[in-house]
């Protein structure tokens, strides 16, 4: 493993390589995502006698929507240097991975502003709730992160060399 797989977009990896390196950041972003919740208090469980109401339910939200949003911001750019490569390695244009990032980007956003939560209530308490933008959202992210995978992680790159360089499997 190489770190410069995770800077930069010129050059092509293979497949084994993306697996790697999108296993690390999925386990860099859970930490950091533990570790950021920890420090803004991300929890759904209100503690301090504190009732679960809308308004506590929509600040845990927008807490969420914040720490998704900071790990979003750390990691970008490694996520879109990995796919890149790949995106190379496949001869795809490199857009393809600002698409991948769309649903993303639009759930953060769209969380930051507490669309894609509502309530209900439910024997008296406040509960959680998908909005219909939520799971609008969410299938968008369902679809377009399976193709995300099949093109970036299942499909054979290009045989040989082609436009970004030689081909990652050739013997050197």
């Amino acid at each position: 493993m190489n770190v410069s797989m995770f800077t930069g977009f010129e050059g092509r990896i293979n497949r084994a390589k993306w697996w790697i390196g999108a296993i690390i950041l999925a386990v860099i972003a859970v930490i950091l995502s533990w570790i950021l919740a920890a420090i803004l208090g991300t929890s759904l469980i209100p503690t301090n006698g504190t009732t679960m109401t809308a308004d506590y339910v929509s600040s845990y939200v927008r807490r969420l929507a914040i720490v998704q949003l900071i790990v979003f911001v750390i990691l970008v750019y490694p996520w879109l240097s990995l796919m890149i490569k790949r995106l190379n390695d496949r001869d795809r244009p490199f857009w393809y991975a600002y698409v991948f990032l769309a649903p993303s980007v639009l759930n953060i956003i769209f969380g930051l502003l507490g669309l894609t939560m509502t309530t209900m209530e439910v024997g008296g308490v406040s509960m959680p709730n998908q909005s219909p933008l939520g799971w609008i959202l969410n299938i968008l992210l369902l679809v377009i992160g399976i193709w995300a995978l099949i093109e970036l992680g299942i499909l054979k790159g290009t045989t040989g060399p082609n436009q970004h360089g030689p081909d990652p499997l050739a013997a050197p």
